[in-house]
């Protein structure tokens, strides 16, 4: 036993969410969503091409730390967040990326696998309007080699969602 352990026993890492669990969450929520084994999906752009998609098809989910908390945001795969103008609209004095270990901890799936529904709990969920005008999307399936298959408003039906136009770095919003 070390001095950390006398000095932090209440630390514990929690085991990652995966695959399974995400199923289970759809399955218990009775939502229609499929997840597929996509090889490297990763990025969204590998995630476009391993299902021969568009990146507006796929929706990645982006993690945020703001000084109002965790917040994910979800946006079509070819956006890129303004962050600045983005905590404005949350009314957040700062918006930052989420750390690895911040990500894992705040919704339980390791980065590059973070679906946009079924976290560990306790964060918001921002989606982008632009999404919304798509049937399903591509997105996070709990792991770097899977996607989820889903419906943009089921996204928004089981996370509780605020749907805003997400303000974009060199576009529009």
């Amino acid at each position: 036993m070390g001095l950390g352990d006398i000095l932090y026993p209440a630390i514990i890492t929690p085991v990652a969410l995966g695959v399974d669990d995400l199923r289970r969450f759809l399955e218990e929520k009775g939502v229609e969503a499929e997840i597929v084994e996509a090889g490297e999906a990763w990025s969204s752009a590998e995630a476009a091409r391993s299902m021969g998609v568009s990146l507006g098809e796929v929706a990645k989910t982006v993690v945020f730390v703001g000084d109002g908390g965790v917040v994910l945001v979800v946006l079509p795969g070819d956006a890129r967040v303004d962050q600045k103008r983005l905590a404005r609209l949350l009314g957040y004095r700062r918006l930052r990326l989420a750390r690895p270990e911040e990500v894992e901890a705040a919704t339980g799936y390791r980065p590059g696998a973070v679906p946009p529904v079924g976290h560990r709990g306790g964060v918001s969920v921002v989606v982008d309007r632009a999404l919304l005008g798509r049937r399903w999307v591509y997105a996070g399936g709990g792991s770097e080699r899977h996607l989820l298959r889903i419906r943009p408003s089921d996204i928004v039906a089981l996370t509780g969602a605020r749907v805003v136009d997400v303000p974009r770095r060199g576009g529009r919003g």
